[in-house]
């Protein structure tokens, strides 16, 4: 169970299936089928318009250990075994980083919003607005909606990272509750300057988080330990390995300096549930992590990591050989400019996507499968590049 089945066994398996349910609708046979075909379409690793990551080799039988073991966490006294392992997967990932305190969630709109929350009950200035990049996901702004705070955007850089000087003079205008940084934004994988924000989060006593659901790999190698120092000044930090550390979702994780409050206390709890957005949670969330950590090892995350950041840097020198104007984040996405219908071809097939930067349109490669290769990628684009 480590390995998918062939597209044959699955249809095999599927017609055997199928042969001895008593289905009337005659178009509901061939549409298992396609569906089937879909999904065997889009595993291809030529196909990077999105941030879907080829799954690590032990994903598929952690995720059906995952199935098997029911064990519902907020009663985690029943389920000693299961709680031993998200705690070890737990406190890599808080080593990584360097934080004390997270959960498992189900990816990073919970996160922003988790943050947010504790950035609006710890306050200790009387103040509604939180401060973001233009580059922001769009969860922040959800998040702000549904907790009644401001959202005021920050101009970016030519690069797409936070403009440092807007800003600062934001924030002399108004201080902030909260300011939302990114690493990995959703165009172009930028990744916002942390220090020179963390000295103004310092000075308005606002609450710092980072959004870095994709960007957060990078962070996490220890070529880039000395980035722990500036993380060191973080409230919260959100990263989704679903996205960039090859797992299934859902898999991401909350960290923070702050342990989250706990709440009343529930008739049919031992303890009570601490303040987090995640309600109901089990081996869903981290078993496959969990296992593949165990067998594989950590270096092994490191490695594939260097290898797709490597590729998409490789694309992007490719690129730069045509005199192709590119846009390459650092943390594995690559867009460029270009015209014509086969790269638009290129789209439908799911090897590209278009995205716009200052109003110009752009194709887009997501460098998230370790299996993507930079040459392979290149040779299909159009001739006329």
């Amino acid at each position: 169970m480590s390995q998918l089945l062939a597209a044959h066994q699955a249809n095999d398996l599927l017609s055997a299936l199928l042969q001895h349910q008593p289905i009337d609708d005659v178009c509901t046979k061939p549409y298992y089928h396609d569906l089937l075909a879909e999904a065997e379409r889009m595993l291809s690793v030529d196909k990077a318009a999105h941030m879907t990551a080829d799954l690590a080799p032990y994903s598929l039988l952690g995720m059906q250990l995952a199935a098997m073991h029911r064990g519902n966490l907020l009663s985690a006294e029943l389920y000693p075994e299961l709680r031993q392992a998200e705690s070890y997967t737990l406190n890599w990932l808080k080593s990584c980083f360097g934080m004390p305190y997270g959960h498992f969630s189900h990816g990073g709109s919970d996160n922003n919003l988790q943050a947010l929350w504790q950035a609006r009950d710890s306050a200790e200035i009387d103040s509604k607005i939180v401060y973001a990049s233009r580059a922001r996901h769009y969860s922040v702004d959800k998040a702000c909606r549904i907790l009644g705070l401001k959202l005021e955007l920050i101009a970016t850089d030519a690069d797409d990272r936070i403009d440092v000087s807007s800003l600062e003079q934001a924030c002399r205008q108004a201080a902030p509750v909260a300011i939302v940084l990114t690493a990995g934004t959703s165009l172009i994988g930028a990744l916002d300057p942390l220090q020179p924000v963390a000295d103004i989060a310092a000075r308005y006593q606002c609450w710092l988080h980072l959004d870095a659901a994709w960007g957060g790999a990078l962070l996490m190698l220890p070529e880039q330990r000395e980035s722990l120092h500036h993380l060191a000044r973080l409230d919260s930090l959100g990263f989704d390995p679903h996205k960039s550390l090859f797992q299934p979702r859902p898999c991401s994780v909350y960290l923070s300096r702050h342990l989250p409050a706990e709440r009343r206390q529930t008739d049919y709890l031992d303890s009570a549930p601490t303040g987090r957005v995640t309600g109901s949670y089990g081996a869903e969330l981290f078993l496959s992590l969990w296992l593949n950590l165990k067998v594989l090892g950590e270096d092994w995350f490191y490695q594939q990591t260097r290898l797709r950041l490597q590729h998409a840097q490789r694309f992007a020198t490719l690129l730069a050989t045509q005199q192709v104007k590119t846009w390459n984040g650092g943390s594995g996405i690559v867009c460029f400019a270009a015209q014509g219908q086969g790269f638009d071809d290129l789209v439908v097939e799911g090897v590209l996507s278009k995205a716009r930067i200052l109003q110009q349109t752009v194709y887009r490669a997501v460098f998230a499968s370790y299996q993507t290769q930079s040459t392979t990628l290149f040779r299909a684009l159009p001739l006329s590049l």
